[in-house]
């Protein structure tokens, strides 16, 4: 049925009006829906895949991992971004990728280190590795913000910088807890831009279609938004089974767990995928993988 409008119906167009505009109003096109699902990369960590929409990261959605100090997030992001700046060849995606540091703490030898374990994964050359090692690293544009405000600065530049590069594909920050205590003792300024900040990564994830995850120590988020909330965190309890490797070793090495926020991670078995250990090198892997 037909919906027509005529100009000099008063209160009735008006109303009418109303009502068309409902009916076009959407959430999303099909263009937007074929850009998300275009922009839906897995990370090849099981532990954190498995939790995500589609077991991929897409720009549908702002990841925050929450967690206490120590507990692997750090080390979690530095494996993602790993697997998005790699080659193809070398199990990666091959896409440009922006890391915010607003701890200072990003350590590029550790970065350099884990990419350098997984090209030689490929079997290549010594030279060939160095060389993917260097390709991967210029891929990563790094941030480090002195205070909110600059943070919220670099993030609007992010929204040209995305433009001129369409084929970025991830935006890590390491973390938003930064200057939390700052906030907190001043809500009604440092507080306030946080705020902002929170909100424009929504619209730059949103605008540019790039996957976003960021670590967050904190319980709640005070900013509207889509977000995901995973918690890391160490294993409690680990029962061993009959399916679990036998070596001393992987029934010592410190265990530590992705799971939903707000759910305290119960006892778990070895073989759950939600598991993760880390090597010497830093590198994200299940207990079957490392065994």
């Amino acid at each position: 049925m037909a919906l027509v409008l005529a100009a000099d119906d008063g209160l009735e167009a008006s109303s009418g009006s109303k009502r068309a505009r409902s009916l076009v109003e959407v959430d999303e096109t099909a263009f937007d829906l074929y850009r998300m699902l275009q922009s839906s990369r897995g990370t090849q960590l099981p532990c954190f895949d498995q939790h995500l929409p589609v077991n991929a990261l897409s720009s549908s959605q702002t990841v925050v991992l929450h967690g206490e100090p120590g507990v692997g997030k750090t080390v979690l992001l530095r494996n993602i971004l790993c697997t998005y700046v790699l080659p193809s060849d070398a199990g990666g995606h091959c896409l440009p990728a922006v890391f915010i540091d607003a701890d200072h703490s990003f350590d590029v030898s550790s970065l350099a280190r884990l990419l350098k374990v997984k090209a030689e994964r490929t079997g290549a050359a010594e030279g060939v590795v160095a060389e993917i090692v260097g390709e991967s690293l210029s891929r990563v544009l790094i941030f480090r913000p002195r205070e909110p405000l600059e943070l919220l600065s670099q993030l609007r530049e992010l929204r040209g910088i995305f433009a001129e590069n369409p084929t970025a594909g991830l935006l890590v920050i390491d973390s938003m807890s930064a200057w939390q205590s700052l906030a907190a003792a001043f809500p009604r300024s440092a507080g306030t831009v946080l705020k902002e900040c929170w909100h424009a990564v929504a619209r730059l994830q949103r605008e540019s279609s790039v996957a976003a995850i960021m670590a967050y120590r904190e319980a709640a988020v005070d900013a509207s938004g889509s977000f995901l909330h995973l918690g890391v965190g160490r294993c409690p309890k680990v029962l061993q089974t009959e399916a679990d490797p036998p070596q001393a070793e992987t029934t010592t090495r410190e265990r530590f767990v992705v799971f939903p926020w707000g759910q305290a991670p119960g006892p778990t078995s070895a073989t759950d995928p939600s598991i993760f250990v880390l090597s010497a090198a830093g590198e994200v892997g299940t207990i079957a993988s490392t065994g």
